[in-house]
C-alpha cells in the first residue's frame, strides 16, 4: 500500500510495481488519516509512506498505524529528502527503512524486499551520516564491549559502508558463505538480529569508529 498526498508519486509507484511484478498494490491513500483507515481495512504487508504530508505527517502516520490492534505492516519511509534527521525520525516512529523517490523500479523493489525479509533498507549514501548522528546522541554502554575478531570487525566496517554480502566477499576475497557465518557470529555476540543493529551497536561500543565510516 502507498500513502502519499500527491497523485504523481502514487502513479509512479503503481507503474514501478507493475514493471517488477514482485509486489501487488492493494491500496492507495492521499493522506495520513486516510492511510490509517485503509490499513485497517486491507491489512497490507508493506506500506510505502511519504514523509512530508500536510496534517498527519509520515512519522505520526507510522505511529498511528503501528498503534492499532491487529497485524502490523512493515513500513518503509519514502521521500525526496536525503536528510539524516528525517530518516532517524521515521525509524524512531517505527519504520523499517527508507527509500528515496528518485529510485528506479529495481532500487525500489530491492528496498521493499530488504524490508520484507527483516533487514533495514537505507540509501547507501546516507548511511555514514545517519549512523554517526544516531551514535552521537547516545552514551557508550558501560562495561567491556564484546570481543570481535579482526575479520568480524572488517566485515562490520564494510557493512557500515553499505556493501552487500557479495561485495563484502569480493572485497575480502572470501566466500559469501563465510561472510554469512561472520554475520551470524556478530549477531550472536552483539545480541542483534540484523546488519543495521549490528553496525549501530558496534559504533556505540567502540568496536568500529565513526571515523571509519
Amino acid at each position: 500500500m502507498v500513502i502519499d498526498d500527491r497523485t504523481m508519486p502514487r502513479i509512479a509507484v503503481r507503474a514501478m510495481l507493475d514493471s517488477t511484478g514482485t509486489f501487488e498494490l492493494v491500496g492507495e491513500a492521499a493522506s495520513g488519516e486516510e492511510g490509517v483507515r485503509l490499513c485497517q481495512r486491507v491489512h497490507p504487508e508493506l506500506v510505502l509512506l511519504d514523509v512530508d504530508m500536510p496534517g498527519m505527517d509520515g512519522a505520526a502516520t507510522a505511529r498511528a498505524i503501528l498503534g492499532n490492534q491487529g497485524p502490523h505492516p512493515i513500513i518503509v519511509a519514502w521521500t525526496v529528502s536525503d536528510s539524516g534527521e528525517d530518516l532517524i525520525r521515521m525509524i524512531r516512529a517505527g519504520c523499517a527503512g527508507y527509500a528515496l523517490k528518485d529510485s528506479g523500479p529495481k532500487e525500489l523493489d530491492r528496498a521493499l524486499m530488504t524490508a520484507f525479509h527483516g533487514d533495514m533498507p537505507v540509501p547507501r549514501k546516507m548511511i555514514p551520516e545517519v549512523i554517526t548522528r544516531a551514535v552521537a546522541r547516545q552514551e557508550r554502554p558501560a562495561g567491556a564491549p564484546p570481543a570481535l575478531s579482526p575479520r568480524e570487525r572488517e566485515v562490520l566496517r564494510l557493512a557500515a559502508h553499505g556493501l552487500s554480502t557479495k561485495e563484502i566477499a569480493k572485497d575480502l576475497t572470501i566466500s559469501r558463505r563465510s561472510v554469512d557465518a561472520h554475520f551470524s557470529n556478530i549477531y550472536r555476540k552483539l545480541d542483534v538480529v540484523n546488519r543495521g543493529q549490528a553496525v549501530h551497536h558496534a559504533l556505540l561500543q567502540g568496536l568500529i569508529g565513526a571515523d571509519e565510516m
